[in-house]
């Protein structure tokens, strides 16, 4: 029987994600000793600050030193154990419980490929491994190893069996996407849709839902300037959903050792640079070999002209424009699931590779997560993201027409406290205490007594309770999907500011505008023409900023509001950095 493809659950596109490292998050008994039961007493505050699922670092027996010389989840041991030092199965099904009571869904982290050298698993089965790589050893995912794909089932679906877990991030790679697509239809047989998170894609209908850092703010070293949802987020998102303005490259290696790259100019002359053609797209429904799951590819298809047509091809790579990268060869790759295919016809190729985000699939935006201050991040510097912007926070994140992701702490501004023993090399190299990767961050509760990090708390728990008490309209975009929900705004002030953006259905729009200057205001004027009827009353709510006299609510029409002037206080102070506005269109009869 062929089944149709498991979707996601439906409150996939209401989610607001916080990623949780288990053992820095509280410090019952000092640094490294958060539990479940410890982070259990922190849902309250969860909350009441309004995220609605966490994605959760830290469940499974793990290595004590091997990363970054502190206990991490990627260190992994077993997965389907676990670790005794965050507590007992009692506890962990207790602390989900509890969240769920909350709203609260919980997502695990898992390490797809593989296992500590001193697992006992590697003793136990010697013929589910071939070679390793970040210093661990590697499940042989393509050995025809009908055991090992059977155990890795059953672990994830014990998790959702015996404790309700909610979903699964998964990490660096998926591999299998077949297992994944068996692992939602066998959940789904038992009453339980579950949100699969890709790391870096792709995100496929039928095995991952969204990519972790689809969009990404932050990157393992700071915040990524070039980034066009810094000043363009609506237009940015509106682009990615139809992959407006996407360019891919190709490199070609030879099994000579020479290579042909579409994007290096220095060939010519010396070799005919590639001409690459982008020729649409292709979609592929794909049954599991045990006939009761299935998933759909959706592939972009290149032409590519002048390569060289008498010699052998050893790897092909397809490039885009952000830097991600597809390989025809599997050898060596981590995303082995992820690859390309060609035909060669003399000196012309036509390739196909699966695109990062597939029709269907919801955009997301990763404001920071724990792999940001990754090796060689300065060490005066703090790896969180946002670091008290309100902008930040809420323009290209928290607000914006994707799923957001943001890391603990984040919300407060908590100053980047490492580990007493996180160190600043990958495997533990340099000295304890100088390391800067944001798993690493020992979180001080204490510094809500200040009055600035309480203020920024305050307005993030404002910020999300925007976006939680306006679902119909801040709903993120979805890939391959044309609609006019949400757009730009022009606008006038003495400064070039971050394109403002609203989202409009019905007589009801949410305006968001930003203003990144941490040392000055800025007035704005909004042009609404486009959104409003001149001759409308409205009702306008200043939802987010700093009302000027009895402006926190009042009625006008919509040529004056056009003209209106708008202040957005200087960033990174309480009500500061951002202005957002609900305008209410006035039917007869209810004024």
């Amino acid at each position: 029987m062929d089944y149709e493809i498991i979707d996601a659950p439906e409150y996939l596109e209401r989610l607001i994600i916080y990623e949780i490292a288990t053992k820095s998050f509280t410090s019952p008994n000092g640094p490294e000793s958060g539990t479940f039961a410890s982070m259990e007493e922190k849902l309250p505050y969860l909350e009441e600050l309004g995220i609605n699922a966490v994605w959760l670092t830290g469940h499974q027996l793990c290595d004590k030193s091997h990363f970054y010389n502190i206990w991490t989840e990627y260190a992994c041991i077993r997965p389907d154990c676990i670790d005794p030092s965050l507590g007992t199965e009692a506890e962990f099904r207790h602390f989900v419980e509890s969240a769920h009571s909350r709203g609260i869904k919980i997502f695990l982290d898992v390490i797809t490929h593989g296992v500590m050298e001193d697992s006992p698993l590697v003793k136990e089965r010697p013929d589910w491994f071939l070679g390793g790589s970040w210093g661990m050893r590697d499940f042989d995912w393509y050995g025809g190893h009908a055991d090992l794909d059977a155990w890795w089932v059953d672990t994830w679906l014990w998790y959702i069996k015996e404790f309700g877990i909610d979903g699964y991030r998964l990490d660096v790679a998926h591999y299998r996407n077949d297992l994944w697509a068996l692992i939602r239809r066998k959940a789904a047989d038992m009453g339980k849709k579950i949100v699969i998170i890709a790391e870096t894609g792709p995100a496929i209908p039928g095995v991952t839902d969204i990519l972790q850092h689809g969009e990404a703010v932050s990157h393992n070293h700071g915040l990524n300037h070039s980034f066009r949802m810094l000043h363009d987020a609506a237009g940015y998102c509106r682009d990615r959903q139809i992959r407006a303005n996407e360019r891919w490259e190709v490199k070609i290696f030879y099994e000579d050792g020479t290579i042909q790259d579409s994007r290096d100019s220095s060939w010519f002359g010396k070799s005919k640079v590639p001409e690459v053609i982008f020729e649409g797209d292709v979609t592929e429904k794909i049954v599991c070999a045990d006939g009761c799951a299935s998933y759909r590819i959706q592939k972009g298809r290149l032409r590519v002209e002048n390569i060289h047509d008498e010699k052998r091809i050893q790897n092909i790579q397809v490039i885009n424009k952000a830097g991600q990268v597809w390989n025809s060869s599997r050898e060596g790759v981590l995303e082995v699931d992820y690859t390309v295919e060609y035909t060669k016809a003399k000196n012309k190729l036509t390739v196909y590779f699966p695109y990062r985000i597939q029709d269907g699939q919801f955009l997301s935006v990763q404001l920071s997560c724990h792999d940001d201050g990754w090796v060689g991040f300065p060490e005066e510097e703090s790896p969180y993201a946002a670091k008290g912007s309100r902008y930040l926070a809420g323009y290209t994140t928290l607000l914006a027409p994707a799923i957001p992701v943001f890391m603990s702490g984040e919300e407060f501004n908590a100053d980047y406290r490492p580990l007493p023993q996180l160190a600043p090399g990958l495997y533990g190299e340099g000295e304890p205490g100088k390391g800067r990767w944001l798993y690493g961050s020992w979180i001080d509760w204490e510094q809500l007594k200040n009055p600035e990090k309480a203020a920024m708390l305050e307005d993030m728990k404002r910020i999300i309770q925007i976006r939680r008490a306006h679902p119909h309209l801040i709903r993120p975009g979805k890939m391959g999907e044309k609609t006019d929900r949400f757009c730009p705004v022009d606008y006038d002030a003495e400064e070039i500011l971050p394109i403002p953006y609203c989202y409009r259905e019905e007589n009801e729009v949410l305006l968001i505008a930003a203003n990144p200057d941490e040392e000055k205001d800025v007035w704005i004027r909004l042009d609404l023409s486009q959104i409003l009827q001149p001759e409308s009353r409205c009702r306008v709510s200043i939802l987010f900023g700093e009302a000027q006299g009895d402006e926190a609510e009042f009625v006008e029409n919509g040529i004056n509001l056009s003209e209106h002037k708008w202040l957005i206080r200087r960033d990174k102070t309480s009500r500061g950095g951002l202005l957002v506005l609900k305008i209410e269109e006035i039917r007869k009869g209810q004024e």
